[in-house]
């Protein structure tokens, strides 16, 4: 950590990171640059160039960095991936998700899986097995 204020006797009130690898940062405004962090929880979150396991914050704004697991109320991303984004509303620009679940989203983000993606590929597996049931039966009878 290269720089902390703190509230009195409360939690950090503003936490920053750069260049360094933390296990994990609190506080009510991180601040995180070419960095490697296993879990930030803020009320504001700002990566720059960084690299985040877990990621959870009312408000995230995330720039050219990868992510595992994004979760907020208001989340901004450029030029980023990241493996699952959960927002209230995202707004991205050239970014990547596997997993996207937000009911507004805004901006050119390419996910894999959506909830409609994922509902088609439940459906149709839920269908498969079916399926195959039925035909394993009709193949087994005398």
């Amino acid at each position: 950590m290269s720089q902390s204020r703190f509230s009195g006797n409360g939690p950090e009130v503003y936490s920053s990171a750069r260049h360094a690898l933390v296990d994990s940062v609190t506080g009510e405004r991180v601040s995180v640059t070419q960095s490697a962090v296993r879990s930030v929880s803020a009320g504001h979150a700002d990566i720059h160039q960084s690299a985040v396991e877990r990621l959870a914050a009312e408000s995230v704004t995330i720039e050219q960095s990868a992510a595992l697991r994004v979760q907020g109320t208001d989340v901004s991303l450029r030029k980023c991936a990241a493996l699952g984004v959960f927002g209230g509303s995202v707004s991205a620009e050239g970014c990547r998700t596997v997993f996207l679940c937000s009911p507004s989203v805004n901006g050119n983000v390419q996910a894999l899986i959506t909830p409609r993606t994922a509902f088609a590929l439940g459906v149709g597996f839920f269908l498969g097995r079916r399926f195959a049931r039925l035909t394993g039966r009709l193949l087994r009878r005398p």
